[in-house]
């Protein structure tokens, strides 16, 4: 199934689904515009989940690469189903954050989803590898993470960081009415690395 639009925010439903977190659509849509794509990109998405931020990215990044990094093995069978059903190549590689970033070489643009409490240290060699004026953007649920992930990309050296809060709510049908139904708030933190 192709997705033929060029936006971001492809339906949750669409995405197979377990009992790995999934990014909700709307969020997608808000870390894809932060990613700012281009077309030859090499982006890595660590701590992929399902898959659906690495499958909108390689929607965009069509002459580059996507490399999505999980250590659940559930988020990488989801992974390969989600690139199959979506028709979109998709590098997997299936293993701890830390480990998984030494061996990619360099990448323009890198997602963190999740760090399995390595946070300071993914953000330390993404700085590392990331090409000049290349884009990090962190996605967490928690203050605290909040408040790591921008004290680390200042320390490391990342700058024009920008952070946004966002409160979600979807209509739901009940009988004749539509009520409001709120998601868990969600940070979108995004940095770009120094000149």
């Amino acid at each position: 199934m192709k997705w033929k639009f060029k936006t971001p925010g492809i339906p949750d439903e669409l995405f197979i689904r377990g009992k790995v977190p999934m990014t909700k659509e709307e969020v997608r849509a808000v870390t894809i515009s932060k990613l700012r794509l281009k077309q030859d990109d090499i982006m890595v998405d660590i701590g992929a989940g399902t898959g659906s931020i690495s499958i909108e990215a390689a929607h965009i990044c069509t002459n580059g690469e996507v490399i999505a990094i999980e250590r659940n093995e559930e988020g990488i069978m989801l992974i390969k189903q989600n690139s199959e059903k979506f028709e979109v190549p998709i590098k997997i590689l299936h293993g701890n954050g830390v480990e998984k970033l030494n061996e990619i070489e360099q990448f323009d643009r890198v997602m963190i989803g999740g760090s399995g409490g390595e946070l300071k240290k993914i953000i330390q060699i993404c700085h590392k590898k990331l090409t000049e004026e290349g884009i990090c953007v962190i996605n967490c649920i928690t203050v605290e993470t909040l408040y790591e992930s921008i004290q680390y990309l200042k320390e490391t050296g990342f700058d024009h960081i920008d952070v946004v809060s966002m409160n979600i709510a979807r209509g739901k049908a009940v009988g004749r009415y539509t009520m409001m139904e709120g998601l868990n708030p969600i940070y979108v933190i995004s940095g770009k690395k120094s000149a």
